[in-house]
């Protein structure tokens, strides 16, 4: 039976393989441009590094001067971004043709973007338009016996929540507007060639008001323009195509890459980790030394797409170089370029560290708040959870599409420490993607005079007072003997959040953050923790020291609550938390200074403006 079975899913997979692989070639030879995009994010000066290959997105055929031309109004919104002129007019379809955007909107606010292929003025109609904007798609062909025409439909989720496959079609009497495969609407009322107005171009264009930050390139990622009109079956298989791309977490087709890192994580002294995804079987090797050109290496012959290595046998407070060279199965090579690290410094040594939290679905802020980091140089960066924003094992394009692409040009350079979030709950790719003490949900770790005590908060029962991680933090605060002492969750002990602990907008009383901590908050309070840092709202908020549910200055515990790398941002209580110190709405970084008995801390928004600072002395 289970033979059987095997041999059928066997049979089903050769199906689809075949399917696709017909229709892409047929398909094939009537594609006129075929554009793909990715944020291609690096640091700024002499680490503008980026990692292996890429593909470039379009660019304008004229490089020393062009005119745009007056920009296109679209639901009443100018553009932030436009890429134009970047197909010759006369390899442009005259008649029938199709065009298509693959976009990615994992964001909840309205943005929007379009493909189009219009005259300098906005005097006259543009010949063909397919367009999204919130939750709105349009498809627009100016023809010659039926005049200009528009068709629109609303949208709703798309596949995996944020994926869709927008497609405009037309044959010369319909046109036909398809998402995800599926016929939206179409009209027959456009009949005959297309109009195209006087010094036309293909534009496109983005409008992201709402997202300063944002770019083409994180909303779409892939287009392509056909000449000739493409039927279902076609549009089917173009998608399944697509799927196929994104299931495995490929940013490029067809282009040996890194679909991630080189990613930097738990350093200490004497050794550090590296994680990184290429999008084949690839055995690896990694050149390291304290200065070029480098001297030392070590080799991955185990072929596999995530590779993880430690570099051991380091010289504490020392800064290295690293390069990848990654080999696919064919004899390929692929190298990262040179990276660098720091080693952990000495218990006596002054460092810093930086804390981001709720990185989640905005790349475009992840790098915005990195290339901050990367300024301030610090030792490290703590990662208070919800890497992603549900990139269980189904969503792996959450870590790939998102979380790497944004973090990677800081992470490459500057190790993270991180904690999981409910983001992460099945660990699937939390654990392929880091390589840290057992049991790698939770871990403690030295640096400098400070210990740190990294928690999986998605785990209710093991916090409370019995419960394994209860016992394990009991055991280990108990044994520290740490100047400074940092706890680092996902959830909130305290927290004076609108509505997750209550709907106060609803008339509803607070509980003022998740009870589940009740048992461990009197174990922080008694066994010398200093501050706990924790994410999970995505807004920023200090408390000021706590003890036995009351304000006590000289013997409280510090709570800092601060998601705001990336989230939907969320809001506080109508009226003031008795505990609350300071709040603040908005995207933002922590930096923490420390040297001996002094702790600085430092709280920037996304402006780089100073928005909250405190200092502690021992």
């Amino acid at each position: 039976m289970m033979k059987q079975l095997l041999k059928l899913i066997f049979a089903l997979h050769l199906f689809v393989f075949a399917f696709t692989k017909v229709y892409s070639q047929g398909i094939g030879e009537d594609i006129v441009g075929d554009w793909t995009f990715h944020p291609n994010y690096t640091l700024a000066r002499d680490a503008q590094n980026y990692p292996g290959q890429k593909i470039e997105p379009p660019k304008s055929r004229f490089e020393r001067f062009k005119t745009l031309g007056e920009p296109l109004i679209f639901y009443e919104q100018s553009p932030t971004e436009r890429i134009t002129d970047f197909v010759e007019s006369s390899k442009i379809p005259q008649s029938k043709f199709t065009i298509e955007l693959w976009l990615l909107n994992h964001v909840n606010l309205p943005v929007g973007a379009l493909i189009t292929d219009k005259g300098k003025s906005t005097l006259h109609n543009p010949a063909w338009l397919l367009g999204y904007y919130g939750d709105e798609v349009i498809f627009h062909v100016n023809s010659r016996q039926g005049g200009a025409k528009s068709i629109t439909a609303k949208v709703e989720q798309g596949w995996k929540k944020y994926w869709g496959h927008l497609v405009g079609t037309y044959d010369g009497e319909t046109m036909k507007l398809y998402l995800n495969g599926v016929l939206l609407t179409s009209s027959s009322e456009v009949q005959g060639d297309i109009v195209f107005p006087d010094y036309h171009q293909i534009e496109l264009a983005g409008y992201f008001k709402n997202e300063p930050y944002m770019k083409i390139a994180n909303l779409v990622k892939a287009s392509r323009l056909y000449d000739g009109a493409l039927d279902q079956k076609e549009i089917k298989s173009r998608f399944m195509e697509l799927q196929t791309l994104v299931d495995a977490g490929k940013l490029f087709q067809d282009t040996f890459h890194f679909n991630a890192g080189p990613y930097l994580h738990f350093a200490t002294q004497n050794s550090i980790n590296i994680v990184w995804e290429t999008d084949r079987l690839t055995q690896a090797v990694v050149e390291y030394g304290r200065q070029l050109p480098l001297t030392n290496k070590k080799k991955i012959t185990n072929a596999a797409y995530i590779q993880e290595v430690t570099l051991e046998n380091l010289v504490p407070e020392t800064p290295y170089y690293y390069q990848i060279t990654a080999i696919a199965q064919d004899g390929t090579e692929m190298k990262s370029g040179v990276l660098t690290f720091g080693t952990g410094v000495k218990e006596e040594a002054a460092f810093s560290f930086c804390i981001i939290g709720d990185t989640e679905s905005r790349p475009h802020i992840n790098h915005h708040l990195g290339e901050m980091i990367w300024e301030e140089r610090p030792n490290f960066i703590v990662h208070l959870g919800d890497v992603t924003d549900g990139g269980k094992e189904p969503h792996k394009f959450e870590w790939n599409y998102e979380y790497f692409t944004g973090i990677t040009p800081v992470a490459s350079r500057i190790p993270v420490f991180p904690v999981p979030g409910n983001g992460e709950s099945d660990l699937y790719w939390y654990n392929r993607y880091h390589r840290l003490p057992e049991p790698e949900a939770f871990y403690t770790f030295n640096y400098g005079n400070a210990q740190f005590f990294m928690l999986n908060s998605n785990e209710n029962e093991e916090l409370k007072k019995g419960g394994k991680q209860y016992a394990w933090l009991e055991e280990k605060l108990t044994n520290s003997k740490a100047k400074w002492k940092f706890v680092a969750h996902h959830h909130c002990p305290v927290s004076s959040d609108e509505n997750d602990y209550g709907n106060t907008w609803k008339g509803e009383t607070s509980n003022l953050g998740d009870p589940k901590f009740d048992d461990l908050k009197k174990l922080y309070e008694t066994a010398g923790v200093d501050v706990v840092f924790y994410g999970h709202v995505h807004a920023y908020e200090r408390s000021w020291p706590l003890k036995d549910g009351k304000i006590d200055r000289e013997n409280g515990v510090i709570y800092v609550q601060s998601g705001g790398a990336g989230g939907h941002l969320e809001d506080f209580t109508p009226t003031h938390s008795w505990f609350s110190n300071k709040t603040q709405r908005g995207n933002h970084y922590c930096k923490v200074d420390i040297f001996d008995n002094i702790f600085s801390f430092k709280m920037y928004d996304l402006d780089g403006k100073l928005k909250d600072f405190l200092e502690l002395t021992k």
